[in-house]
């Protein structure tokens, strides 16, 4: 059976089930482990289905070019966002100037930023989480957002007024998320996302990268830079020996939350 067609019988036998094994697949079509395993990748990097312990997952909502709806994403790994959330808030100081891109991690900052930290963002979740006093703070930052179109599901604004307006502006940091870290560079699953994102990358002096452990060492569609254009990576788990090297050699600082 040709791979597109057993990757469509896969998707089929999901629609009756919330959770394909690896066993069931491959007696369902006549496949080795192997094989199998490396379809449910190719779908899970797709993002057809989410990957689980020994299968994959149904997915209710399809994503629409490549990006999971918003209110999916933000329940995937969220005691690790919490935790890179507060150590990316860390790194800044009052005074600072912050853009920072839409992301279910990137959106968790807004929990213990500085009210004298003023903040540049195409999200539109954290532009309003922002908005509102937390953890006892009664101020509430500066917020200034981008213009541009309202990406489905995504709850971003991207495109060309984007990052016309990205360019008015200048910045101490970049907080910005991925959806792949290798030792070739940061990889994104958007072309739009990943054009918002050199543009945010151009207008910072230091840019942090704030990924959970399930992005380190993965691909994904569309590069947006080299290691060498970043300075920190903030994860929740320590990362694969060869990455920890290729940042080393790449003078960029891994933060473990």
């Amino acid at each position: 059976m040709h791979a597109l067609e057993r990757r469509r019988r896969i998707l089929e036998m999901l629609q009756k089930e919330s959770f394909l094994s690896v066993d069931e697949a491959q007696k369902a079509l006549s496949a080795s482990p192997a094989t199998i395993r490396r379809d449910f990748g190719e779908l899970a990097e797709r993002m057809l289905v989410v990957r689980g312990h020994g299968g994959i997952h149904k997915l209710d909502n399809a994503p629409i070019m490549g990006v999971l709806p918003f209110s999916r994403r933000k329940v995937d790994r969220p005691e690790g966002k919490n935790r890179i959330a507060r150590a990316a808030a860390e790194l800044l100081h009052d005074g600072d100037i912050a853009i920072i891109d839409g992301g279910t991690t990137t959106v968790g900052v807004a929990l213990y930023i500085s009210p004298m930290v003023r903040v540049i963002t195409n999200s539109l979740p954290l532009a309003s989480a922002l908005n509102e006093p937390t953890r006892g703070r009664t101020a509430v930052p500066e917020v200034n957002m981008t213009g541009g179109y309202v990406y489905p599901r995504g709850e971003v604004l991207l495109g060309p007024l984007t990052v016309k307006t990205l360019r008015e502006f200048n910045a101490t940091w970049a907080f910005l998320g991925a959806n792949g870290i290798t030792p070739a560079g940061v990889f994104n699953s958007n072309n739009m996302v990943a054009d918002t994102q050199r543009e945010m990358i151009e207008r910072s002096q230091c840019v942090a990268i704030l990924a959970d452990a399930s992005k380190l060492m993965r691909l994904a569609m569309v590069r947006v830079c080299e290691l060498e254009t970043i300075d920190v990576i903030v994860t929740d788990e320590p990362p694969a020996a060869e990455l920890v090297a290729a940042c080393a050699e790449a003078n960029v600082r891994i933060i473990v939350a």
